[in-house]
């Protein structure tokens, strides 16, 4: 297929068909090199035959010597072909052992969603030979169904979407048409440096594989096109398995024990995805899968890796993330009018009412915020004796991995609320009397029947 406006017009409008998208506009990632520049000059020369407006922005990363030149180039550009053009600034430096690449990666991606507007679609101008050199790498990384199936020609994004109009294409084509409609654009040299995997990928394994399968970019193309396919499928089949087996945020390990082991891993995925959390790898995935059933019931069986926590109990699966399970937060004091800041755990603040909470008149000047101290007794409200708060916690299925860290407000040294869960002692409001309510915001699902109760938004 040889490159040309008209061709990338309908190879756009195919995409944006298929995954019905009606764009309020088209904005262009625009790097100053040859396949951006290819794309955006494409787009602009049929521009007059679309109502939707075009734009372009491009992201400097402030890591080469000649990032300004880049940005000028750009910018340039996009005001000959007459298209606006945004330029953002980024830090993009690599924190100590992470990828230069994956941070350069994720601070362009995070400008670009940013400047994104509502029903905009960006366009990457990703093409055929990336897509080949993306399979491979992710192959070799050990990837998955996900690793053959590549990039998307659409993917929701920000506020709208990512679409890659030029993987159809190959870059020798892009090339051909820029050089004969005089198009200048830049090298980035650090495509030449083999050091990097993708470099190394494209400098030294490609050409040796293109020597004897000329066609690979687009077999592989077609491949990744039914892999994304199959894909989707699996997608629907995850979710009819999973909307009967989970309750709000937990799932039920007997519904999920009577499918079969390669439904049950594309269930715990979904189900995972459906809270926000990141999926772990294979060996870790099916360690959670198996040890969730064969643990005793008795015990409290639990899975980590790197930012999320799964634990089994009394047949439910919950999963967290992992910054929320430690003793985050500092004692500290809790006054009318000053939040305390609970780290990852939220923010206690007290609200004026009237009956349910602590009586205003006698509060003072403020509470001591604690964790639950060993062997702690507390006295709820309207009742004459205290009890062990182990056991009243127990009684009101807080989690047990959660009743040690629970805030305890404290006067003296007994204590008169417990979180948002109850109150009692000598503070305890009695109907009719003006209170401060406890509101615990941004708090983890304490309580068994919280977590049943809740579904979950990615």
């Amino acid at each position: 297929m040889s490159f040309s406006p008209e061709r990338l017009r309908e190879a756009l409008d195919a995409i944006l068909r298929a995954a019905v998208v009606s764009p309020s506009g088209y904005c262009v990632a625009l790097s100053g090199g040859l396949d951006s520049t290819a794309l955006l000059a494409a787009l602009a020369d049929v521009a007059a035959s679309t109502p939707v407006p075009l734009r372009a922005m491009h992201v400097d990363h402030g890591l080469h010597p000649d990032a300004a030149r880049w940005s000028r180039q750009a910018a340039t550009l996009a005001a000959r072909l007459g298209v606006p053009c945004d330029v953002a600034r980024v830090d993009a430096r690599a924190a100590p052992g992470e990828s230069p690449e994956a941070a350069a990666r994720a601070a362009r991606y995070a400008a670009l969603a940013a400047g994104l507007r509502s029903g905009e679609v960006l366009l990457s101008a990703h093409h055929g030979d990336d897509q080949l050199e993306t399979v491979l790498l992710q192959w070799l990384r050990g990837g998955g169904l996900r690793a053959v199936a590549g990039m998307r020609p659409v993917t929701p994004f920000a506020e709208g979407w990512l679409a890659r109009p030029l993987l159809g294409f190959s870059r020798t084509e892009l090339q051909e048409w820029a050089q004969h409609r005089g198009l200048a654009w830049l090298e980035d040299p650090s495509n030449a440096d083999p050091r990097f995997d993708r470099n190394y990928l494209r400098l030294e394994v490609l050409p040796r594989l293109r020597a004897r399968w000329p066609a690979a970019a687009r077999t592989i193309g077609r491949v990744a096109v039914q892999a994304a396919e199959a894909l989707d499928i699996e997608a629907e089949v995850a979710a009819a398995d999973l909307a009967g087996m989970a309750e709000g945020s937990t799932l039920v390990l007997a519904r999920l024990g009577a499918l079969p082991a390669a439904r049950q891993r594309l269930v715990l995925r979904a189900w995972l995805r459906s809270q926000g959390l990141e999926a772990p790898a294979a060996a870790t995935l099916e360690a959670l899968r198996r040890d969730a059933s064969a643990a005793g019931a008795s015990r409290i069986p639990q899975t980590r890796w790197p930012g999320v926590v799964v634990r089994r109990y009394r047949g439910r699966l919950y999963a967290a993330r992992a910054s929320r399970e430690g003793d985050t937060w500092q004692p500290g004091y809790l006054r009318p009018g000053i939040a305390l800041d609970l780290g990852a755990c939220g923010r206690l603040e007290l609200v004026a009412g009237i009956g349910r909470g602590l009586s205003r008149d006698r509060l003072g000047a403020g509470l001591e915020v604690v964790p639950r101290p060993a062997g702690a007794t507390f006295r709820p409200a309207g009742a004459t004796q205290h009890r062990e708060l182990r056991k009243w916690l127990q009684e009101r299925g807080v989690l047990p991995w959660l009743r040690a860290r629970l805030p305890c407000l404290t006067a003296g040294r007994e204590i008169v609320a417990v979180g948002d869960l109850g109150y009692g002692g000598g503070l305890a409001a009695v109907p009719g009397e003006p209170a401060w309510s406890v509101v615990w915001h941004d708090r983890p699902l304490l309580t068994e029947a919280e977590a049943v109760a809740t579904i979950p938004r990615a």
